[in-house]
């Protein structure tokens, strides 16, 4: 019976919708009210206008930045002291928030069927290494221990897509022109060479459950980390700066110059490094540095909650100064 029942409400409801008493009630708009009379698509007229907002949103953020800033120019000290608020904020924004293991020591790595040393040269050795960095997280990469007088400490950072062996000249078909770290360990610097997350997607998924997906490696970090106040950048960002702890205590004595250098996404990890760490002396940033007003054309594990407020890339140099920053103006990695 309650079937039959509730079939019958309907059809009276229909009924009462489709007379004249019904006609009479909706026969006009509401006041105050107009009918909507757009064509086509609304769906597409809906994104259409956020898009709108979002891109005036992005033009205009510059505008609201020098809110955000107190600089004082009267000494190297004051202006230091100044700008350490918005350097702490910038270390959030990446999610360089977690305590890095102290007391940092570089491993060989090696097994019997691979032994640590790379390679070697007449003018340099090439070691396969790791260091800790947080709890559970790691880095690896090349160690290039010069024959010659250190002169420096670099870490060089390689594109996303790049090994260390290939910008050490060590890769098949690498490229000469690549090669930059080895140019800087041939002529005296001590050279740490850290691995990056790539591009390619074989373990962006579950093992355990056999769910992948295509997403690239660093935006399958990048998806699950933001909403824990976490970042694939602030990661990278961690294992330099381990790699500048190491670099601090093996030198405690000489105090060499410590410097970074990268391009590409090498580039974007160097200069968000030496931003939010007043160790580094030195900073070459290559194939990256740019207005950021057209993030939204970028990979999206670019994407830094709220940085444009306060940080471009012009506002990120200014917690580099004044200690050095190179930009070179480089083709940048297609993506």
């Amino acid at each position: 019976m309650i079937p039959c029942l509730r079939a019958s409400i309907l059809v009276s409801l229909l009924l009462y919708a489709t007379s004249g008493r019904g006609a009479e009630t909706t026969a006009g708009p509401l006041p105050g009210t107009q009918l909507l009379e757009m064509q086509g698509d609304l769906s597409d007229g809906m994104i259409a206008g956020i898009n709108l907002f979002l891109d005036g949103e992005l033009a205009a953020s510059p505008r609201g930045r020098a809110a955000h800033w107190n600089p004082d120019f009267s000494s190297p000290a004051a202006y230091d002291k100044s700008v350490q608020a918005n350097r702490e904020r910038f270390a959030r924004m990446l999610g360089v928030v977690d305590p890095r293991v102290p007391h940092v020591a570089l491993e060989y790595v090696s097994s019997p069927s691979m032994p640590a040393k790379v390679a070697e040269t007449d003018t340099f050795t090439a070691w396969a290494v790791k260091w800790p960095v947080l709890d559970g997280i790691e880095g690896e990469g090349l160690l290039l221990e010069p024959k010659r007088p250190l002169i420096a400490r670099i870490i060089a950072i390689p594109d996303a897509d790049q090994t260390p062996e290939e910008i050490t000249g060590l890769a098949a078909g690498s490229s000469p022109q690549t090669a930059f770290a080895r140019r800087l360990a041939e002529n005296g610097c001590r050279v740490l060479i850290p691995t990056l997350a790539n591009r390619a997607d074989d373990f962006s998924g579950s093992p355990r459950l056999q769910r992948f997906t295509n997403q690239p490696h660093r935006e399958w970090i990048y998806r699950q980390a933001f909403v824990m106040g976490r970042h694939v950048i602030g990661y990278e960002v961690q294992k330099v700066l381990a790699a500048v702890d190491w670099f601090a205590r093996e030198d405690q004595a000489q105090r060499l110059p410590l410097g970074v250098v990268g391009w590409g996404e090498g580039g974007l990890t160097a200069f968000h490094s030496a931003a939010v760490d007043r160790r580094i002396d030195g900073t070459l940033v290559s194939g990256y540095f740019s207005a950021r007003e057209r993030v939204c054309d970028e990979p999206i594990y670019r994407n830094l909650f709220g940085q444009l407020n306060e940080f471009g890339d012009a506002e990120i140099a200014q917690l580099i100064v004044p200690r050095q920053l190179l930009i070179e103006a480089a083709i940048a990695p297609l993506v």
